[in-house]
């Protein structure tokens, strides 16, 4: 195997070494870390209080056994998530055409409402220009940076920006500081039953919560649609049997090379799983949890005891109090800067990785469109990079997005509607169809721990259960 160009496993990282391999994790937390976290959440947190705090954090907790389970797909067989899904059974492509449909829906939606909050963000730091204006300026930066489709460019602005984000909000939080005990009421597990009236009132706040809540855990983290992409990122850093991945690429004939695998290959691959473990437990979870526990934990300290819910057009001005109530009206710009930054590294993620998902998928659920296919990879890429810019520019410009309500639009398809799916799809194919593409001598090492295969499906059980509830 290891003489292909596929499927080609270059030496792991070890020791100390292992830092300069992470990358993937850090903008799946830089793509996570954006609507949910600076809006959706700390909106829950406003209305409802400390209570909300272990729904996020468990949530995005849960998810982690899922991106370990999408990481483990792409390292042991060089293919995205999405190529696994064919194998699935049941209608052919069933879930591809599911992921096609939502990913075009949502490249325009999710996209949308977080043009519409940049642009709203960059006219409070300087209103110069129209809210409008700046979203029309910040999308066309996004298809300058990311035209030439290198994802090396993209994962060194997460890293800035996430660091940003994170550096600032943790000072607030430490000035803030509520105590242990404040903290600790929060994983009580108790699900509101009712909304406050002021809330109702003056917020329009729906009075059922669950309403606002499911939405806000099902961008905890990221949805069923942009978690898959830690797959995507995996190929393109080069983990396991990803050498040579070319953007795009939809080879599934690189699985037929697995059973020729060897156990020194195995060896190999053993090593860059635990790189994948470190990657995405200390950059897709941990930093994840950390980020949103203190957006949520801020909100509810300073923004539910003065009865305030973000939301509309002046939805960033009621999280700044979060710091200038704490630091002083200075502070505004600080946080603005880094509401700013979060935004801008959600919305870069989001452009390169809906480009990436809905090529890769038309590619997989129509493999004759003969016109399509005769495009090279970066300019079919490129494509919807302009279908994201065009999409968001009718969304923004002729129907006035109000990012709350957009993110939230996004948030039931991707997270409370598919997710359970997505999740025990991926439990399936990595416990009972990835050991079957290996020699039958190396199944039981290519097996996933089971504690992996429950902590998927128990994700998938988690936002099951909420949405039943919900409609009950």
């Amino acid at each position: 195997m290891t003489t292909e160009t596929r499927n080609r496993i270059n030496p792991a990282p070890k020791g100390w070494a292992i830092l300069a391999a992470l990358g993937p994790g850090i903008v799946w937390a830089g793509m996570a870390i954006g609507g949910g976290e600076l809006a959706l959440n700390p909106r829950v947190g406003a209305v409802w209080g400390i209570s909300t705090l272990w729904m996020p954090v468990v949530a995005i907790f849960l998810k982690w056994f899922m991106t370990v389970e999408l990481g483990r797909w792409s390292l042991y067989t060089g293919t995205s998530i999405r190529e696994g899904f064919t194998l699935l059974p049941g209608p052919k492509k069933w879930l591809n055409w599911a992921i096609l449909l939502a990913g075009l829906y949502l490249g325009a939606i999710h996209i949308g409402g977080l043009v519409a909050m940049i642009g709203i963000i960059a006219n409070n730091i300087v209103p110069a220009l129209s809210p409008y204006v700046w979203s029309l300026v910040i999308m066309i930066s996004f298809v300058a940076m990311s035209w030439a489709g290198k994802y090396s460019i993209i994962e060194k602005t997460m890293m800035v920006v996430v660091g940003i984000l994170t550096v600032t909000t943790f000072l607030v939080f430490v000035k803030l500081w509520p105590g242990l005990g404040y903290i600790l009421q929060g994983f009580t597990f108790q699900i509101p039953s009712v909304t406050p009236d002021w809330a109702v009132q003056n917020f329009k706040i729906s009075p059922n919560p669950l309403v606002e809540i499911i939405p806000a855990m099902a961008f905890a983290g990221a949805g069923a649609i942009n978690g898959l992409w830690y797959s995507d990122w995996i190929l393109s850093k080069g983990y396991g049997t990803s050498g040579g991945y070319e953007l795009g690429s939809s080879d599934m004939s690189t699985l037929d090379r697995l059973k020729n695998a060897t156990h020194e290959d195995m060896a190999g691959l053993k090593d860059w799983f635990k790189v994948m473990l470190h990657d995405s437990w200390w950059g897709a979870n941990m930093l994840t949890i950390l980020v949103t526990a203190i957006f949520v934990i801020n909100a509810c300290v300073v923004l539910n005891p003065l009865k305030l819910a973000p939301g509309g057009v002046a939805f960033v001005l009621t999280l700044s109090k979060t710091f200038t109530k704490v630091l002083g009206e200075w502070a505004m710009t600080l946080y603005l800067v880094g509401a700013f930054a979060v935004v801008y590294s959600t919305m870069a993620t989001l452009y390169d990785g809906y480009a990436r998902l809905i090529d890769n998928s038309i590619k997989i659920c129509l493999p004759n469109f003969k016109g399509y296919h005769a495009l090279s990879n970066v300019w079919r890429y490129r494509i919807w990079f302009l279908y994201g810019t065009i999409g968001n520019f009718a969304l923004v410009f002729m129907f006035q997005a109000v990012p709350i309500k957009f993110l939230q639009a996004a948030a039931w398809v991707e997270g409370a509607i598919l997710l359970p799916f997505v999740a025990f799809s991926i439990a399936y194919l990595t416990y009972k169809v990835l050991p079957g593409l290996y020699p039958e001598e190396l199944r039981d090492q290519v097996r996933p721990n089971p504690i992996f295969t429950w902590g998927t499906i128990a994700a998938g059980v988690f936002y099951a259960v909420f949405l039943i509830y919900s409609i009950m």
